[in-house]
């Protein structure tokens, strides 16, 4: 038990240490809000941290606390996300911004209980506000957090966090001496330094209290994410014009790019012929195919066929020219479809 809390305290201590002397330049650590770090964890949810980097300050700039967003309508906040990807993290943000002020009085909670009543906030995210925005002592595990852990005490068994790594996490947090300091640092020496391939052992920290790095198991600890097969799916889009004008539709309130923006798109689990899409949008011209692509997510791979029409004005879509277009929240697939059709 003696040599385990010494090891804890040993871990703690170099890894506040380490980030106090080499922690990023992130605009949420500039500008510190428990508002602003709620924000930045909805969005860096499955989001490379550089492209949250560069897309915060607008969000914040124009939902600088809670009851701006709760008042603001969804396709606000879609627009900004564009080109984050997981949609739904955004419209689960309105939601949860909406009941911090019904339910706590404009401020974001400050303990994991209350925390995870939340929409969209889960363990991980709870942890990490309550502890890094608040200082509370509770643990946080996410992917960088549970390969360092696992690296550190030789864990072989598992590739995704589990009971085991938020057991482990506890225990540091308990240790250490800024939650705040070190749970951030933690998550981010995984990041930077423990990487998932080719960790830079040689400068790290914690080399010496590291149990895969004496045994030369890093590159087997954690075992690899058993791969997923993607399922393919169709879509079909279909750039009406009239004149100058392109016709849109929003996309469902569920299911992929829920209320986002496009052309007339079906989507289909099996492959259509031209005539079968334009059966399926009730159109009488001809389609004009003008070229495919595939737009591959974390679970399905999407084969886009992009087709052009000419037809009368439809009551059915709303009708925008290239300025109104830049307003509108599309998906990236979406802006896929637009520059093919652009290019031929």
């Amino acid at each position: 038990m003696a040599v385990a809390v010494e090891k804890n305290k040993q871990i703690t201590k170099s890894i506040e240490k380490w980030f106090s002397r080499e922690a990023q330049d992130f605009p949420w650590r500039c500008d510190d809000t428990p508002w602003g770090r709620l924000v930045s964890e909805f969005m860096a949810q499955q989001t490379q941290i550089a492209r949250v980097a560069e897309r915060w300050p607008f969000v914040m700039e124009r939902f600088p606390i809670p009851e701006r967003l709760a008042k603001s309508d969804e396709q606000d906040i879609l627009l900004l996300w564009q080109g984050l990807g997981y949609y739904r993290r955004a419209k689960h943000l309105k939601k949860a911004a909406e009941m911090i002020m019904l339910e706590f009085g404009g401020d974001v909670p400050n303990d994991v209980d209350a925390l995870k009543q939340l929409p969209g906030v889960g363990k991980y995210t709870a942890g990490a506000i309550a502890s890094i925005a608040f200082g509370a002592r509770e643990p946080m595990v996410d992917a960088n957090v549970h390969r360092v852990l696992c690296r550190l005490w030789n864990h072989k068994n598992e590739w995704a966090p589990s009971k085991w790594t938020w057991k482990i996490s506890e225990q540091l947090v308990k240790a250490c001496n800024s939650p705040k300091v070190f749970n951030e640092g933690l998550m981010e020496f995984g990041a930077v330094i423990c990487t998932p391939k080719s960790p830079a052992c040689s400068d790290c920290p914690l080399q010496m209290n590291c149990s895969a790095y004496a045994k030369k198991t890093q590159d087997k600890v954690p075992p690899p994410k058993k791969s997923l097969q993607r399922k393919r799916v169709f879509h079909y889009a279909v750039v009406l014009q009239k004149g100058n004008k392109i016709a849109f539709e929003r996309r469902a309130d569920q299911g992929l790019w829920a209320s986002m923006w496009q052309v007339p798109t079906i989507d289909s689990i099996e492959e259509l012929s031209a005539k079968e899409v334009s059966v399926k949008l009730q159109l009488k011209s001809p389609l004009i195919k003008m070229g495919n692509f595939e737009h591959v997510l974390s679970h399905r791979i999407v084969s886009f066929t992009v087709f052009s029409c000419k037809v009368e004005r439809d009551s059915r879509f709303s009708w925008l020219n290239q300025e109104a277009v830049k307003e509108l929240p599309l998906a990236s697939a979406q802006r896929k479809v637009l520059a093919v059709h652009c290019a031929t």
